[in-house]
């Protein structure tokens, strides 16, 4: 049997992905987005969802279906496996994480910046985000809306190295981080 598994995020914003996955995989989305996830196969499937999820399954026909989670929520991460109604050894899965935050930056990425260059790093949550910079960095924080925040240095010095982290105001747990290093050559 081939299971192939769709997956297929859209947001209100312009924030939409495309994906295609096999096996295995894991995906970290952003809370009140709608999340399309769709399996075909050439055997009969079935769907097997987190127990707390909102997710609701269409089915097209009995060889591919969709589950369908609009406004998802933190109760909507966890494994999402479609398989063969018959043959349970042949699946596809995909592990999904709702979290609150956007970011510009890799998270938990080592960033070398060039002494005198400018970096920008952008965090978005609803409610807001906190940023934790090293205390002697020269770098800025700059509020560009109530749900948009950057950190900012217009000429990077070696005081501005260290470890950056954004916080969602509503929920502090969720968090990401970044480390920069200047480089004075």
């Amino acid at each position: 049997m081939n299971v192939l598994l769709v997956f297929s995020m859209f947001a209100a914003s312009s924030w939409g992905l495309r994906f295609s996955f096999t096996n295995d995989t894991e995906l970290e989305i952003f809370r009140r987005q709608t999340l399309i996830m769709n399996c075909s196969s050439d055997e009969e499937i079935q769907w097997l969802i987190p127990d707390d999820s909102d997710a609701l399954i269409k089915h097209v026909s009995r060889y591919e279906a969709s589950v369908v989670i609009n406004q998802t929520r933190k109760c909507d991460s966890g494994d999402y496996i479609c398989r063969s109604k018959w043959n349970r050894h042949q699946f596809a899965r995909i592990r999904i994480h709702v979290t609150g935050l956007r970011h510009s930056f890799e998270h938990k990425a080592n960033i070398t910046v060039r002494l005198g260059d400018t970096f920008n790093a952008t965090c978005s949550a609803e409610g807001g985000v906190k940023w934790i910079i090293p205390h002697s960095s020269s770098a800025v924080v700059n509020v560009i809306s109530v749900y948009e925040e950057s950190v900012v240095s217009n000429k990077s010095v070696p005081f501005d190295g260290g470890v950056y982290t954004c916080e969602s105001k509503s929920n502090p747990r969720e968090h990401a981080w970044f480390s920069i290093y200047v480089d004075k050559f």
